[in-house]
């Protein structure tokens, strides 16, 4: 059986890959109770997430329909619950007064992630405890202004630089220096240490 927040389910399925071994959605028991939610697109781009009050009993590899990445998407006016048992994913939606409940097929992929996923990211884990903080605080943006800003370089250049400064905006240019977009923090807020889970994830899950 497998129950979680099904908004981290919808979001993943944002990152996954064209073809095996990365065009599921894994999911997986963390140690200490919730489940670790994962997808990428074979490693330009990786989507982690942790829900403490999920509950799976063993990895599945979940292939995303858009049916089913339609019914689980995040909403503001209720909380979203997905619950699998053998095929079939039952999406549950809580409101303030009513509960919305949808059943849908899912499919499983029986192929794994390659056993060089984990040690990747464990690379990162050590690579960022090893470099020292230039800063004590890092800028909180505003995520419609960064998504303003990339929308709009990506129309002219496929590849764009992000270089933040302390005390200062997000720079953000493509590759030809001709356009840059300055972000300025809202607020400047203490670096966010990385999660217990996350290193969790990287070094004590065994691929099978």
């Amino acid at each position: 059986m497998l129950s979680f927040n099904s908004s981290l389910l919808s979001i993943a399925s944002e990152f996954v890959g064209n073809y095996a071994p990365f065009q599921s959605v894994q999911v997986t028991p963390a140690p200490n109770g919730g489940v670790y939610i994962a997808s990428t697109d074979k490693g330009n781009i990786v989507c982690l997430a942790h829900d403490p009050a999920g509950e799976a009993d063993e990895t599945v590899h979940l292939l995303p329909s858009k049916e089913i990445a339609r019914a689980t998407k995040f909403i503001k006016t209720g909380e979203r619950n997905i619950r699998i048992e053998e095929g079939t994913a039952v999406i549950t939606t809580y409101k303030k007064t009513t509960n919305q409940i949808q059943e849908l097929p899912i499919l499983k992929s029986s192929i794994p992630f390659p056993k060089e996923f984990y040690p990747a990211l464990k690379t990162c884990i050590d690579r960022w405890s090893l470099t020292p903080d230039l800063s004590e605080t890092a800028g909180r943006y505003s995520s419609t202004y960064i998504s303003k800003a990339v929308k709009a370089l990506g129309l002219i250049d496929s590849s764009i630089t992000f270089s933040a400064f302390d005390g200062g905006p997000l720079r953000i240019q493509g590759s030809d220096s001709n356009l840059m977009i300055l972000v300025f923090p809202q607020t400047a807020a203490p670096i966010p240490h990385l999660p217990d889970w996350f290193a969790k994830y990287a070094t004590t899950y065994s691929a099978p």
